[in-house]
């Protein structure tokens, strides 16, 4: 599988934009709520520290993996609502999303991140994960309507490891 550049994304409500550096003085207050890193820990980063994470993400990783990162956008508004982000290693990719609080609660998770999926499906990933907070039920909601299943795996996170079942042979066995 050769790797896609980073394309972005539509769907019925959303624009999935390629991440920029730029995008960090305006996430920075999709990301400012503190209830947000109820699961995830950490804290609301400032501009410059989510600039030079930004540039980090932007510039890719050194060798043996792939990142795609979008900022999720209203189509309507064009107004940035979270991110969805993808680490690919050979063919299975490991997915997150976040969601500003201001709009949690309306499937915009779900319906970014199958974007995404659908996306990268057609690029040749096979394998999708997904590690998440074991009270996290949002989330859970979210990969579970992506078709992935909670394994008994357990990062070094504490967080449980969400995997899509294995594909079915096509045809005649």
């Amino acid at each position: 599988m050769s790797p896609a550049a980073t394309a972005a994304l539509h769907t019925h409500r959303l624009v999935l934009m390629p991440l920029r550096s730029a995008d960090a003085f305006e996430m920075v207050a999709v990301l400012a709520d503190k209830d947000l890193y109820f699961f995830t820990g950490g804290s609301p980063p400032s501009v410059t520290e989510l600039a030079s994470q930004y540039e980090s993400q932007v510039a890719g990783p050194s060798a043996g993996e792939v990142w795609h990162n979008w900022i999720i956008r209203s189509l309507e508004t064009g107004l940035a609502m979270g991110f969805v982000q993808a680490t690919i290693t050979g063919d299975a990719s490991d997915i997150a999303w976040v969601i500003g609080t201001e709009w949690q609660g309306r499937g915009f998770a779900s319906e970014a991140a199958a974007a995404v999926c659908e996306w990268l499906d057609s690029d040749g990933v096979e394998r999708f994960t997904a590690h998440i907070h074991p009270k996290h039920v949002a989330s859970q909601r979210v990969a579970a309507s992506l078709g992935l299943l909670a394994t008994k795996q357990v990062d070094t996170d504490g967080e449980v490891v969400w995997a899509s079942p294995p594909k079915q042979p096509v045809g005649p066995t």
